[in-house]
Formats: structure tokens, sequence, C-alpha cells
């Protein structure tokens, strides 16, 4: 008689390219942990360095482990492309060059068994350089809490919508097609956190166990291409605005607060009309809203 596959409570998405240096640690983070039911899917988006072979290594080191290929496309389809696999009834988007503490998925897990009205869970988030030691001590991160729309519609100071921190209900992703939206990249995280937001709320807990790699690589520390950044940004704007998630009480200030942000992102960009154009527009808009 085959033996029955067994259904995890969480499923941990892992999309990769080219990310053979840091991968294994990764894994073996999660391996680590000291809440055992849960299958890792590595969702290989194309590698052309040696991703494959250590995926396929780690697949062979322990039966939760998935391992799926795919041509590139990009981390958001990626993501997109592991969360429509997964089983378990909880679910998290792991960057394969991040480290869980061996407490990662028991206190998420627990905390939204507790709190059926959650439909995420993260906490406080440490840094840690290319080597895997700590750096910027003096910097607090954390995942956002129950005014989520308004952390993330302002950028409130210490407030970081990492993936890889937070464990999500899948239900409330799935029930109300949720994910990451492929026109986006450094803003995708954000958008989803802000559609997740308009359904469920977010716990934040005050515990630290996961770490964040800064490196050339990584999306926080590589800001790099100012201009697709800019644009990034100006897109997700519009797409907040568009899909009425920006609360009509705060819409002035949110208005005012991201034009003048796009003010200077066009500037550092060198796109000075486009600068110029948000200079104006941020004006009109202080006007409008304080004429009211």
């Amino acid at each position: 008689m085959p033996k029955m596959k067994f259904k995890p409570e969480v499923s941990i998405v892992i999309p990769v390219y080219n990310g053979s240096k840091y991968l294994r640690q990764t894994v073996d983070s999660v391996l680590a942990q000291n809440f055992d039911e849960f299958e890792v899917l590595i969702v290989n988006d194309g590698s052309t360095d040696d991703t494959a072979k250590i995926a396929l290594e780690l697949k062979e080191k322990d039966s939760r482990i998935e391992l799926f290929q795919k041509e590139n496309s990009g981390v958001s389809a990626t993501r997109n492309f592991g969360l429509e696999r997964a089983r378990g009834e909880f679910v998290v988007f792991l960057d394969a060059d991040d480290l869980l503490g061996a407490d990662f998925l028991r206190t998420r897990v627990e905390a939204l068994m507790a709190d059926s009205g959650a439909g995420a869970c993260g906490s406080l988030i440490g840094l840690i350089d290319e080597n895997g030691e700590p750096i910027d001590q003096s910097i607090t991160l954390q995942a956002p809490g129950e005014k989520m729309i308004e952390e993330i519609l302002f950028y409130k100071s210490g407030i970081a919508t990492i993936p890889s921190n937070l464990v999500f209900r899948t239900q409330v992703l799935t029930a109300n097609d949720i994910s990451f939206d492929t026109r986006l990249h450094s803003s995708a995280d954000r958008l989803l956190l802000c559609r997740v937001a308009l359904v469920s709320k977010c716990i934040s807990l005050p515990c630290q166990n996961i770490f964040y790699r800064v490196h050339d690589g990584s999306m926080y520390h590589s800001a790099g291409n100012m201009k697709k950044i800019f644009k990034d940004n100006e897109l997700f704007i519009t797409i907040l605005i568009s899909e009425h998630i920006v609360p009509e009480g705060l819409m002035g200030e949110f208005l005012k607060s991201n034009y003048h942000m796009l003010c200077g992102a066009a500037m550092k960009a060198g796109d000075y009309a486009a600068s110029i154009w948000y200079a104006f527009i941020y004006g009109l808009t202080t006007i409008k809203y304080l004429t009211k």
C-alpha cells in the first residue's frame, strides 16, 4: 500500500533565481524549526548558476521538500506559482537568502490559531550581512500591525513589508484572489499587504526570529536603478487609488505625502520633467484639501 502524503500545516514557498550562495543556509534554517508540520516548495526561476543542483540535493535530504523548475518570470510570478501549489493552512514567502530563527513558525502559527480574525503575522526583523553576522543593531524594523494600511501608505518609520517575515493564512489570500501583482517590483509586497488589510488584520509580535540579509543583490540594499524604483512607486500609487484602497478620510494626506515623495524620487532618477509635474500637482493637491 503506497505511503500517504502528509498534509502540512504550513507551506514555505522559496522563490530562487541564481541563489546558490545562500539557498542551503536558508533551507537549513527552515529544517531547524521546532515546529515540524511544514512543506518546503523551492521554485527555481530559471537560474543559470548551481541553484538547481543544490535544490535537488536539498530535496533528497528531506521528504518535506519539493522542487519546481520553471522559466524565468520574476519574483512575483514565482511566488504566485508557489502559492498555487501550497497545501498548508498557512503560507510563507521566504526569500532564498534570509534566515529563520528556530521558533519562527511556532510563534506565528500559535498567534494566528489564537486569533481567527488575523490573516498575517510577523515580528521584529534582524539584519545580517553577507556572512550572516548581525548589523545595524540600532535599527528597529518590524511587521505592520493593527494599523497596517496607514503604516504602509505613509511609510511609517520602522515598518518593513519584507515577505519573509510573514506567515499568511492561505485562505485569506486564495478566497479573496490576493497574490503578488506582477506589474510591480519593489512595491509588490506592499500592495499585497494593503489588499490583505482590506479583509483581515496583521499581528506584529515583539520577538525577533527572522533575519533579513543585506547585500548587493538584495531588494532593499540595491535601490539601484532609481528610474525603475520611481516608476514602480508611481504605478503602486496609481493602483492604490484605482482600487479604492486608500481610506477616504486619509486621501488628502496620502496624495500630498506621496506626490511629494514622487517629486523627490523623480529628481533622483534624473526625470526632471516628472519631478516638476509632481511638484505642481503636489501644490494643487495641497490647495484643494486645505480649502475643504
